[in-house]
């Protein structure tokens, strides 16, 4: 008799929320985490009373995407406190001042370019099969309504917030069914405590129905016999036996590392080696004496062609401008930065090897770029944190990936690895899998497709 129905590796999103839904339907769960907290790319640290998320976040439906579907089916709706994205909404910077899209957008095109934008929104929200687009560009769909520079600027940017990738590669169909869900659902926001609220609420699910986390736990190896799942063996060199083992780790790491490339055919493996990956990123956690802007998220984009931009990172050369991602989680909730003062996250892609390359050049125009944005901030700045592309590959390994496996074409719906292995009783969750989504929630969304199989395959047992 086997220790556990199920041993979740990892504490992301998937692992616990995969955990937490199975728990609840009567699984004997244990979910082992390397490090002395839980969460991953979605964990919260704090210094000087400030608490900071580790990665750089915004959930695009909050109570009404996959994360609340998580804690309904687990009878905890009211687990996590979301703080919409309203009053004021998101804003936009270009060209030294602050937009509001897409009432303002118009000024910055022609009358007849606006006409167009606004047709490519309105016919992807009529769009019923998206799976046509999965192997298509965002750029090749958006260039049959436009050629113009800074709508495709717009547009890429857009890409880059959602996937970490630039429109030349990433699917259409993926980018249109993020947009639907986001416009249909209208419920973009924050979680109170920090994206750690997130993973902790699954936690908690997963305890609420008797299953056990355990921390500073490295698992050596997913234990394999005749082609089945049989437990993990622990780096002290216990034995911990299961029906089912699951993977947070990543797709790469499982099959090369957790278990080994010789139990998966050849062709398998080709197809794990034409795998892309997300961009990396560098994030500055800044503490500020006093708050300098009422803003909850600004974004900002450039008049350059972003194909060329893009390829110019990726070749080593740091732009003058960067684009960021500059969310305000004290705006969101006051009890993340102590009373009177403020907390600004801002982020830009980049690769790990174009950083390495250009460190310090990278930073210093970074920060010019913010302090463009936020006048008032290096007056007022107190300290700052910079994570970098090498902080991500230490935490997430996957070459310092921001977010997993990358949705550009060919690589987003039915072409998305699946949940199962061909290894019996072994599974996969995470941004790795998935099959649609905008980070948490693609990996939220690969909770509930995982926990699906797993239980149709047991009730089917039972019957």
């Amino acid at each position: 008799m086997s220790d556990y129905d199920v041993v979740i590796i990892g504490s992301g999103i998937g692992a616990t929320a995969s955990g937490a839904i199975l728990a609840s339907n009567g699984l004997k769960i244990l979910l082992v985490e390397k490090n002395n907290f839980i969460g991953g790319r979605c964990s919260t640290y704090e210094k000087d009373g400030f608490n900071m998320d580790v990665g750089i976040h915004l959930i695009g439906r909050t109570h009404k995407g996959p994360h609340g579907r998580i804690l309904n089916m687990i009878g905890m709706e009211d687990a996590i406190e979301w703080v919409p994205l309203r009053k004021p909404g998101p804003k936009w910077y270009h060209q030294g001042k602050i937009w509001t899209f897409p009432r303002e957008f118009k000024d910055l095109v022609s009358e007849s370019e606006f006409s167009k934008l606004m047709k490519v929104f309105r016919d992807l929200l009529r769009i019923k099969d998206t799976k046509e687009l999965d192997r298509i560009t965002v750029k090749s769909w958006l260039s049959q309504y436009s050629n113009n520079v800074l709508i495709h600027s717009f547009i890429n940017t857009l890409c880059w917030l959602y996937f970490v990738f630039p429109y030349y590669e990433a699917s259409a169909g993926e980018f249109v069914r993020c947009i639907s869900s986001l416009s249909r659902d209208m419920s973009v926001g924050y979680p109170k405590g920090g994206c750690v609220s997130i993973p902790k609420a699954y936690a908690k699910g997963i305890k609420k129905f008797g299953g056990e986390i355990k921390t500073e736990l490295q698992v050596r190896k997913i234990v394999v016999e005749d082609n089945i799942a049989k437990g993990i063996e622990l780096d002290n060199g216990e034995f911990i036996s299961s029906n089912i083992v699951i993977s947070n780790a990543g797709i790469i790491e499982t099959v090369s590392n957790l278990v080994g490339r010789n139990y998966f055919n050849k062709t398998y493996l080709d197809g794990l080696n034409k795998f892309k990956y997300s961009m990396s990123g560098i994030m500055f956690k800044i503490a500020l004496k006093k708050p300098i802007t009422n803003f909850k998220v600004v974004s900002s984009f450039t008049s350059e062609d972003p194909e060329e931009r893009f390829k110019s990172i990726l070749a080593g050369k740091v732009p003058d401008e960067t684009d960021l991602f500059i969310p305000v989680p004290s705006n969101f909730d006051p009890n993340l930065a102590p009373k009177g003062k403020q907390l600004i996250i801002a982020g830009t892609p980049v690769t790990l090897k174009s950083f390495e390359k250009n460190r310090e050049k990278w930073i210093k125009n970074s920060m010019k770029s913010i302090e463009n944005i936020f006048p008032d901030l290096s007056e007022n700045l107190m300290w700052m944190d910079i994570t970098t592309p090498k902080d991500i590959e230490l935490m997430a390994g996957k070459d310092a990936s921001a977010i997993g496996l990358s949705q550009i074409a060919g690589q987003t719906g039915n072409d998305r690895p699946s949940s199962a292995f061909s290894i019996e009783g072994l599974y996969l969750v995470g941004a790795d899998t998935g099959k649609g989504g905008i980070g948490t929630e693609l990996a939220a969304n690969s909770a509930i497709e995982c926990s699906e199989v797993i239980l149709k395959k047991i009730r089917k047992t039972i019957t």
